[in-house]
């Protein structure tokens, strides 16, 4: 599970992938020291130690770290590294935090034709981890990653972001929530159906959403109301924009 630069850390061991563009290897855990080589997006160094102090970077304290890269042994400003490295036909994607104000989003890269191209993505639900789901029988598709948010006490949203790919692009992210109110028993549960899923539809997506009160859990007693739509992928988009809801004269 991934989280905020603030509340986890890189270990001793791990390999770790540049986000940044030309990052410096400093000589020191700082922003002065000699710059020992630069990395390219996507190169990996391997994690030896993490500094006790931070640097804010990004709307967050983020520590330097030891690593070593192709024999030197330097230090790198940990919101520069990719927080993971996912692989969809062929292409990597590289994920990293930043925050503007109240709002974490999740920055995804990746390279094409030497350089690259970047998503920002809010995120409702900090914690969460990143899946490759393949096409799912989408038509014209390269695949899906999905961002799935892991509900704790702090934070009860359990849905996630889904995020279509295609020709290398970055391009539709559609945001679905699971969430149950504890505190009143009101439940919000939103999913996609992907042609290749039990009752799928050929070369369409279908969104179903269902929310209501839970009265009674003993007698499974609950007033709900649901939705649900056909959505087409086509020219990089899913639409209709499941957000837009339709005006009826």
């Amino acid at each position: 599970m991934h989280c905020p630069p603030s509340e986890c850390a890189f270990q001793p061991g791990d390999q770790a992938y540049a986000f940044g563009h030309k990052i410096k290897l400093r000589a020191e855990p700082n922003t002065t020291s000699a710059v020992l080589e630069e990395l390219k997006i996507g190169e990996w160094v391997k994690i030896l130690e993490k500094t006790p102090f931070s640097w804010p970077y990004k709307g967050f304290d983020s520590p330097f770290y030891k690593v070593n890269y192709n024999g030197m042994t330097g230090y790198i400003l940990g919101g520069l590294l990719s927080v993971e490295r996912k692989t969809v036909a062929g292409q990597h994607y590289f994920f990293t935090y930043s925050q503007e104000g109240e709002t974490t989003f999740l920055n995804i890269r990746t390279v094409v034709h030497r350089s690259y191209m970047e998503k920002k993505v809010p995120l409702r639900n900090p914690h969460f981890t990143i899946n490759t789901l393949g096409s799912k029988g989408v038509p014209n598709l390269d695949g899906i990653l999905y961002v799935d948010y892991q509900a704790n006490a702090s934070n009860l949203d359990d849905g996630g972001i889904y995020l279509f790919l295609n020709h290398f692009n970055l391009c539709d992210a559609v945001a679905i929530s699971q969430v149950m109110d504890q505190g009143s028993s009101n439940y919000l549960s939103e999913r996609l159906i992907f042609p290749d899923d039990t009752d799928g539809i050929p070369n369409k997506v279908l969104y179903k959403m269902e929310k209501g009160e839970n009265l009674d859990l003993a007698t499974e007693w609950r007033q709900t109301s649901m939705e649900s739509r056909i959505l087409t992928w086509a020219d990089g988009t899913l639409s209709p924009n499941i957000r837009e809801k339709r005006r009826i004269p």
